[in-house]
């Protein structure tokens, strides 16, 4: 699949939306007021794929912060068009938002994924991540979160 990666822009916020609430179930999808907080708060960013339309055939969001310290990448959402699954669009975005965070200085890339989401946790090891911990209730106050971590 012949996909461009662009940044986010805030007249793409309708469509993320529709496509984060079509990703996740109610209560682990995103508000939109959600959506639009992590998209602008200072340090984060967000991606955008398209097709050759173009349409928005995913999106993802990552960050900076200093934890311990240490300038850390933190990955908040990585959304695929069902029909765009294994088509490379999810992998295209990772790749991207890896990028920006090596060129920020983050020395480690940190995300939460549900300890049910076999189909996303295979996606992050994959692509070397390793879980570290977990956050009991995290999701729904009921699903834990496995947290996983990646050295860049």
């Amino acid at each position: 699949m012949d996909i461009r990666i662009r940044v986010a822009q805030p007249e793409d916020l309708a469509e993320l939306y529709a496509l984060d609430q079509a990703c996740f179930v109610p209560g682990i999808a995103w508000s939109k007021a959600e959506l639009a907080y992590f998209l602008r708060y200072p340090g984060n960013f967000g991606l955008v794929a398209e097709d050759a339309e173009p349409a928005i055939v995913g999106f993802a969001i990552g960050g900076v912060l200093r934890r311990r310290g240490v300038l850390t990448g933190r990955l908040i959402t990585i959304d695929v068009r069902e029909e765009q699954r294994r088509h490379g669009v999810g992998r295209e975005l990772y790749t991207a938002i890896e990028e920006k965070l090596r060129a920020a200085g983050a020395q480690a890339v940190v995300l939460e994924v549900a300890v049910d989401n076999a189909v996303a946790q295979e996606f992050y090891s994959r692509h070397g991540f390793v879980p570290t911990g977990r956050i009991p209730g995290y999701y729904l106050s009921r699903i834990d979160a496995l947290v996983m971590e990646k050295p860049l």
